[in-house]
């Protein structure tokens, strides 16, 4: 019988001798190994500049999405309005109309240039007729909020004309109103709007469950290919399999981190440089707090999928052990887009985000959008601290029970098994 089989099968890992190395420079040792190993392979650069690409592309997408104002036509005989349509459009802060006087070539055939111009889609509305009463025509459906400007606008131009009948100045007159407006004190000041708000909660929640994903099968991977080369074994014969655990984790999360600090800094040129996209006034704190969720939830997702692919020793077997971590990965993401989505102070999104493994994910979406209470922060930091300590612990023995056992996957009882 070989030895690989012999040491592969039933007996205890080899015993590295204490002395070699100290356990802050084995961990050290592996974690340079990784990061070296990584960083430097052409996979790494391109994906780098293949994500910056995407997010350039991503954004001039957004940029020549954005349609301009809305062109709105005015007739001869109802141009008296426009400055008062003009104005009350400015006013309002959710609509962008521009209105344009339009005209015939000829005497009485301003109607037929009227018609043309709304069936060829050069404007969605024509004003005319008087500034009392005035038509407003459009091809199919009336926009309410176009409706509503003119509507203002027409009222307004009304009462101007009925003041100055009675001798009163329209200009002071509406001072004085305006100085008794109705103040507004909101509990939750956001200032995003719904659009923006989305997309804060899809990059946020998106980029993460994006790098879990991808570093963590990187990972995985790297522990099957290492199995399978006997690299484990050499490895083994100097430094310990928690070392070792410890080591590949860090590496992996440093190369990891570097990626996302990269690319949220290509996002935050991106957005500030061409205005896609407001974003949050503390962008430095953003990227922080991204970061900081990035190595606790890459640590607690990291662990359990290395643990579970040293249980196997084919890349074949690998999907089938790591599906349950991935569903803990993919089930924070789901929740995040449909539930914040949908109501972000929903109280059950509140207490999930808490919760690990789901608060990596769930929590920083929240901060982002300014509704997560600084108590809820601290107590979803404290339990995902005690859930990694807890779980690369499980992890540890899982690692330890598994690397060197060849051949058929290792059953979960005998991984877990205490020696």
């Amino acid at each position: 019988m070989s030895t690989t089989a012999q040491v592969g099968k039933d007996a205890p890992p080899p015993a590295p001798d204490p002395g070699a190395l100290s356990a802050r420079r084995a961990v050290g040792l592996v974690a340079g190994r990784e990061i070296n190993s990584r960083m430097r392979t052409k996979s790494f650069v391109l994906s780098t500049l293949g994500l910056v690409v995407a997010l350039g592309v991503y954004t001039l997408i957004i940029l020549f999405s954005k349609e301009g104002p809305t062109k709105v036509g005015i007739d001869r005989d109802a141009a008296a309005l426009r400055p008062m349509l003009t104005a009350v459009a400015d006013r309002a802060t959710d609509v962008d109309f521009e209105f344009v006087t339009i005209d015939g070539e000829g005497e009485g055939d301003s109607g037929d240039r009227a018609e043309k111009l709304l069936r060829d889609g050069d404007v969605a509305a024509v004003i005319s007729g008087d500034t009392a009463n005035p038509t407003m025509t459009v091809e199919r459906e009336t926009d309410p909020d176009l409706l509503a400007v003119v509507n203002a606008a027409v009222a307004e131009e009304r009462t101007t004309r009925e003041l100055e009948r009675e001798g009163v100045d329209p200009v002071d007159f509406a001072q004085r109103v305006a100085s008794s407006a109705t103040q507004t004190k909101a509990l939750e000041p956001s200032g995003n709007s719904a659009a923006e708000q989305f997309a804060l909660i899809l990059s946020s929640t998106g980029l993460l469950y994006f790098f879990f994903i991808v570093y963590g099968i990187m990972l995985a991977q790297g522990v099957v290919e290492e199995k399978t080369s006997r690299v484990v074994e050499l490895l083994l014969s100097s430094i310990r399999p928690w070392q070792l655990l410890a080591g590949k984790l860090i590496g992996v999360a440093v190369v990891g981190v570097t990626q996302l600090v990269l690319l949220g800094g290509a996002a935050v040129v991106l957005a500030e440089g061409t205005g896609a996209i407001s974003l949050p006034t503390a962008v430095a704190g953003t990227l922080v707090t991204m970061g900081v969720w990035f190595l606790l939830g890459f640590f607690l997702f990291a662990a359990m999928l290395a643990a579970a692919a040293a249980r196997v020793s084919r890349q074949e077997d690998l999907q089938a052990v790591v599906q349950p971590v991935m569903v803990l990965i993919t089930t924070p993401f789901v929740l995040g887009i449909a539930l914040l989505s949908k109501n972000a102070h929903d109280p059950v999104i509140e207490w999930l985000s808490l919760v690990p493994p789901l608060s990596p994910i769930l929590m920083p979406a929240r901060m982002l959008l300014g509704i997560a209470p600084a108590w809820q922060v601290a107590v979803s930091l404290v339990l995902a601290v005690a859930a990694l300590a807890g779980l690369t612990r499980i992890a540890g023995r899982m690692y330890a029970n598994s690397v060197l056992r060849s051949g058929s996957r290792v059953p979960l009882a005998e991984s877990l098994r205490l020696r």
